[in-house]
C-alpha cells in the first residue's frame, strides 16, 4: 500500500530561519497506526514530530500526538506551539472546531489550550499555550548527582536539583554562571546513574541546566540522552515547569534564551498567573518561522 502524506516544518520560538526548535508536523494522519508514527519520526530525526487527527470531543480543535524518534511523549511544548502555527497557516488542516484565535489540542496529558496572536497584516505573530496539568513538584536529586550528569564541578552548581512536571518531569538544577552553562557536556553514564537512583517512572531521565541572570531573564541548556534527545534547542514543557518552580505569588514573567550554545537561538516566553479555579496558570509562548513544505511518499 502506497503512503503519499504531506507535511510542514517550522523552526519553533524563533524569529529567523534556522533557530529555534525544528519540528515537523503531519496534517491528516487518522489513517495511520502508532509503529508507522515512529517510524515517520524517526525518519524525521527532528526532536518532535506531531501527527493531527480528528479530536474525540468535536468541540476540540484536534488530537495532536507527540513522538520523539524513539517514543511519543503525552505532552510537549514547542510541538504544541508549532502545530498550532501550522494551522494557523493552513486552517484547512484544522480536523475539529475552527477557531483562529483559539485552539484546544488533546493530547495524552489533557487538553491544552492555545491562543494565537496576529499582526495587523493578518500574519500570526504568537502563540501561546497553558500547560495541561498543574505545577507540580516531586523529590530532590543532590548536586554531585546532576554535576556528574553534565561534566560540571559541583561547586559550579547553587543546589540540590528537584523533579517537577507540568505534564512531563524533568530535572532542574541551576548553575552560578553562563561560563558554567556553556561548559556543560553530557555524561551518559552520569545519566543513567541518576535514572537508576532519582528518576521516575513515566520515562528516562531529563536535565534542564539553567542560569539567572537577572530575576526575570533565564539562560537555559536541556539534555536528553536517555529519550534520543542529546541536547534539545528549546524546551516548552520544561520552561513551563521551570517556571512554575521559580514563580512567586502572584503574576509573573520571565523570558527563557535557550540554544545559543547549539548555534540555534530560541527565545521562550513565560508566564504564570492564578487560574480561573485558584491555582497556577503557566504559559509559554513565542514565535515560528515556517521553513518547508513537502510530501513523504512510501510503500508499505
Amino acid at each position: 500500500m502506497a503512503v503519499d502524506l504531506s507535511f510542514m516544518t517550522l523552526d519553533v520560538f524563533a524569529d529567523r530561519a534556522f533557530g529555534g526548535n525544528p519540528l515537523a508536523v503531519y496534517p491528516n494522519a487518522e489513517h495511520l497506526d502508532s509503529a508507522q508514527m515512529q517510524r515517520i519520526a524517526l525518519e524525521m530525526n527532528y526532536s518532535e514530530t506531531t501527527f493531527i487527527l480528528p479530536p474525540k470531543d468535536p468541540a476540540h480543535t484536534a488530537q495532536v500526538r507527540i513522538f520523539t524518534p524513539i517514543a511519543e511523549l503525552p505532552f510537549a511544548g514547542h510541538p504544541s506551539v508549532g502545530t498550532a502555527w501550522a494551522l494557523g497557516l493552513k486552517p484547512s488542516w484544522i480536523p475539529g472546531a475552527k477557531g483562529r484565535e483559539h485552539m484546544t489540542f488533546e493530547q495524552m496529558a489533557g487538553v491544552v489550550d492555545v491562543e494565537l496572536e496576529y499582526s495587523v497584516s493578518g500574519e500570526v505573530a504568537a502563540c501561546w499555550i497553558t500547560a495541561p496539568q498543574p505545577y507540580q513538584q516531586r523529590h530532590t536529586i543532590p548536586q554531585e548527582v546532576l554535576a556528574d550528569c553534565v561534566g560540571l564541578a559541583t561547586e559550579h552548581l547553587c543546589a540540590d536539583g528537584v523533579v517537577a512536571t507540568v505534564g512531563v518531569p524533568f530535572g532542574f538544577v541551576e548553575v552560578s554562571s553562563r561560563a558554567a552553562l556553556a561548559q556543560c557536556k553530557t555524561n551518559l553514564a552520569g545519566f543513567e546513574d541518576c535514572d537508576r537512583k532519582y528518576g521516575y517512572p513515566e520515562e528516562g531521565f531529563s536535565l534542564m541546566v539553567y542560569f539567572r541572570e537577572t530575576q526575570k531573564t533565564i539562560h537555559a541548556r536541556m539534555f536528553g540522552p536517555l529519550i534520543g534527545i542529546q541536547e534539545d534547542p528549546a524546551t516548552g514543557s520544561a520552561a513551563a515547569a521551570l517556571a512554575g518552580l521559580l514563580a512567586s505569588n502572584g503574576s509573573t514573567n520571565f523570558t527563557l534564551y535557550q540554544g545559543h550554545d547549539l548555534g540555534r537561538p530560541s527565545t521562550l516566553h513565560l508566564r504564570v498567573s492564578e487560574s480561573a479555579g485558584g491555582g497556577q496558570k503557566i504559559q509559554v509562548g513565542g514565535a515560528c518561522v515556517p521553513m518547508i513544505e513537502g510530501r513523504l511518499g512510501y510503500n508499505m
